[in-house]
């Protein structure tokens, strides 16, 4: 268990990005499975199934800026957790007042100029029983080649969008890789699952992916992903999770009869495990569907490996995650 002197987290809660169209992402973001939870003139709060109160704010950038990735929320472990946030250097205090959840928000600038929020005391969601598959009816057993338990029963799914049940994770590439990853670190209870070293180099590394440690508690393979760019600092993708493999073919297929940009998918990763499927919304920021992800505590031990295999199966990785496989 990380050392209670940092600011404990428990889970991710949301991200937040700035559209230049708002109406068209907001068509996107019906067909991609958010649900509208409020909507205001300049700005949209989305939720999930699950209980999380918001996983996704869409507001309209201002006149003159153009599209840009804002940052992202955490929910604290406890008010002491809370309490902590407000004691770092440059917090601000929002105001959540009519907002989805309500509660106690603070932000602090991540060292790339990312809002890190710490929430605490949010109402959440009530969470009906079962999820929002595809799949039409109770849930029924697979048939394998050898045991057949589905007997006298059909697989019958309705179209559609992949419902989101809950943001996933998020990442961003760096060219303040070291500091970024010593920030959230000595600050918070993120631990690496997965560290990624040059093929060239193992000494150099180029992607962490990161979990909130929770000690025994199972918790998603990671929350967060920094992976070391250039120069400069760019939101790689946000990830969200649907329930199941059918839901997300049929999500996939719903997404290209409706006209937008598949950039890679459908596969399995290789850390984390995840089904994925990535595509580029109307202001070209890419976004995740992933199901089946892994799920790990304290007793697994940190991973190495050379970065560049990213998936057991799927297509080619197109240039977009191709630049994190070296330095």
């Amino acid at each position: 268990m990380s050392s209670p002197s940092k600011i404990q987290l428990a889970r991710l809660a949301y991200v937040h990005y700035e559209h230049e169209d708002l109406d068209a992402f907001r068509e996107f973001a019906k067909d991609f499975g958010l649900i509208e939870a409020q909507v205001r003139d300049d700005q949209i709060f989305y939720r999930g199934y699950g209980k999380d109160p918001i996983v996704y704010i869409a507001s309209r950038a201002k006149t003159g800026r153009s599209k840009a990735f804002k940052g992202a929320c955490f929910v604290a472990k406890s008010l002491h957790d809370y309490e902590l946030a407000l004691r770092v250097e440059g917090a601000t205090v929002i105001d959540t007042h009519g907002r989805p959840g309500g509660g106690l928000l603070v932000v602090i600038k991540d060292p790339n100029g990312y809002d890190m929020g710490v929430w605490w005391g949010l109402e959440e969601n009530s969470v009906a029983s079962g999820t929002l598959s595809s799949a039409i009816g109770d849930p029924t057993p697979v048939n394998g080649s050898m045991e057949k338990q589905r007997k006298g029963q059909f697989r019958r799914f309705r179209r559609g969008p992949a419902m989101v049940h809950k943001l996933g994770h998020f990442g961003y590439m760096s060219g303040n890789y070291d500091e970024a990853c010593a920030w959230y670190t000595n600050l918070f209870n993120f631990v690496p699952t997965d560290i990624l070293h040059s093929p060239e180099n193992r000494a150099m590394e180029v992607a962490t992916f990161f979990r909130l440690d929770l000690g025994k508690e199972y918790v998603d393979h990671h929350c967060l992903l920094l992976s070391r760019e250039g120069t400069g600092t760019k939101v790689h993708h946000s990830s969200f999770e649907v329930e199941d493999f059918d839901s997300q073919l049929l999500g996939h297929d719903w997404l290209v009869e409706k006209g937008y940009n598949s950039l890679w998918g459908v596969g399995r990763h290789v850390h984390g495990s995840q089904i994925f499927d990535y595509w580029k919304d109307t202001s070209n920021f890419i976004v995740e569907h992933y199901a089946d992800g892994d799920v790990v505590n304290d007793e697994l031990p940190v991973a190495y490996a050379a970065a560049g295999n990213m998936a057991v199966w799927g297509p080619p990785p197109p240039s977009e995650f191709k630049a994190k496989t070296s330095a």
